[in-house]
């Protein structure tokens, strides 16, 4: 009775592998018909990103630039200030998307960073 449930999972093994060996060939073969003039999704929701966090910058400031405005009663200076400052922090946060820096904020020394992975990679070959 045993040998009837390990042939069992035995041929459910091997269909199933069999299944994946297909689908694999399949999804290549579709990746393949591809033009390559199409961009990648990864690189559509990139440049969503990229503009979000151009304009979303941008907006804010100069929203938060009238809204002081309006409240002190003055000229478009606030307005204007918050309008390049909003800019800047959409670019920077841009800048820091394309690095991959992600949300981190401070001075980055490269040099730094490589000596560390150096060392590292040298004492590891070491062992």
């Amino acid at each position: 009775m045993k040998d009837l449930g390990n042939k069992n999972k035995s041929k459910n093994y091997d269909s199933l592998s069999e299944r994946i060996a297909n689908f694999e060939a399949v999804m290549t073969a579709e990746k393949k018909k591809q033009s390559p003039a199409q961009m990648p999704v990864a690189g559509l929701a990139l440049a969503g990103r990229v503009a979000t966090e151009l304009v979303a910058g941008i907006a804010v400031g100069t929203f938060l630039g009238w809204l002081i405005d309006r409240w002190l009663e003055t000229t478009p200076v606030f307005m204007l200030i918050l309008f390049f400052l909003g800019a800047a922090g959409g670019l920077m946060n841009i800048w820091r998307l394309l690095t991959g820096r992600g949300m981190s904020a401070g001075y980055f020394n490269e040099n730094k960073k490589n000596k560390d992975n150096n060392s590292k990679q040298s004492s590891t070959k070491k062992k």
